[in-house]
């Protein structure tokens, strides 16, 4: 303990001990007078009720954060913390066993023209118009390593009608691998508050679809094998097989569509959850997720059915 410390922690003490202590008188009353050792013993006494004071005091005084000093004017809180390090948000980990996918046979679009071209007015919304809009950037907070934003990302066309009405408002966006490939490698989100046109069809009928609990918005998972060419000119057999996987869910009032080419899984657990959470670090305990395909008869392998 330095000079300064045991200083400013004898400024602490009640200034009344102190005074009691140097300024030490007989009483006006005596008459007799006492023997020295009686008067010196007094002082030691009350120096005695100083020091114990003070080591009381000390520890609380050099240790104690964010306390209050007894003479602390106005109750002014002395916090004697450096630490500004902000709380760290709680873990997100989900666990692969709980997710489950469900086999897909193609895609539909339904109620596309909700709108009417010659009537409504186009309008043209960049990312500022679209925060606004849906309250959240749309963007993931996780994308996987290697994936860029498409440049098209904020530049959405939207229908209006003359009472200010929203008739259509549709985004997709895309996050890829810039280098050309012959086979897409990323992910595309579509959002929409009024409804997704584009629909996913199952192969099982809509009461045994499963939906995955991802914390507490129920996603659905799909999965297909997506062949890609060239093909060959005889057999036309494919030049392989690539997994797509999608997830369909809907969160605060948004409707998402996640359509992902050449992904693992995990990544694409992650990307939801990151866009149902707004936490980038999504922790993924590995192991077998669970296919909802136990009562579907093995189908041979063809072209998808994209129907239109």
């Amino acid at each position: 303990m330095n000079a300064k410390k045991f200083s400013d922690a004898m400024s602490e003490l009640d200034s009344k001990y102190i005074d009691e202590a140097l300024n030490y008188k007989k009483k006006a009353t005596q008459k007799a007078k006492k023997p020295g050792w009686i008067k010196w013993g007094a002082m030691a006494a009350c120096f005695a009720v100083i020091v114990v004071t003070a080591v009381s005091i000390l520890p609380n005084y050099l240790n104690q954060q964010g306390t209050t000093p007894p003479n602390a004017p106005n109750g002014v809180i002395a916090d004697n913390s450096n630490d500004d390090t902000q709380p760290a948000a709680p873990e997100i980990r989900i666990s692969m066993s709980d997710i489950i996918t469900n086999q897909v046979d193609g895609f539909t679009s339904t109620d596309y023209a909700r709108y009417d071209p010659e009537t409504d007015n186009e309008i043209i919304w960049n990312k500022e118009d679209l925060v606004a809009y849906y309250r959240t950037d749309l963007t993931p907070a996780y994308i996987p390593n290697g994936l860029t934003a498409s440049p098209q990302n904020y530049n959405v066309t939207v229908y209006i009608r003359q009472d200010g009405s929203i008739t259509e408002d549709t985004v997709q966006l895309g996050f890829y691998q810039s280098e050309n490939v012959s086979v897409k490698h990323g992910f595309s989100i579509t959002a929409s508050k009024i409804g997704i046109v584009q629909t996913c069809i199952y192969l099982l009928p809509d009461s045994e679809i499963k939906t995955s609990d991802i914390e507490g918005t129920a996603v659905t998972f799909g999965y297909q094998s997506m062949p890609y060419g060239p093909y060959d000119s005889e057999t036309h057999e494919p030049a392989g097989y690539y997994d797509m996987y999608i997830a369909e869910f809907k969160h605060n009032g948004i409707e998402y569509q996640i359509v992902a080419e050449q992904m693992e899984v995990e990544e694409v657990v992650k990307v939801v959850a990151s866009i149902i959470t707004g936490q980038k670090d999504i922790a993924i305990d590995e192991g077998p997720y669970m296919e909802n395909d136990k009562d579907i008869p093995e189908l041979p392998n063809a072209e998808p059915n994209w129907i239109d």
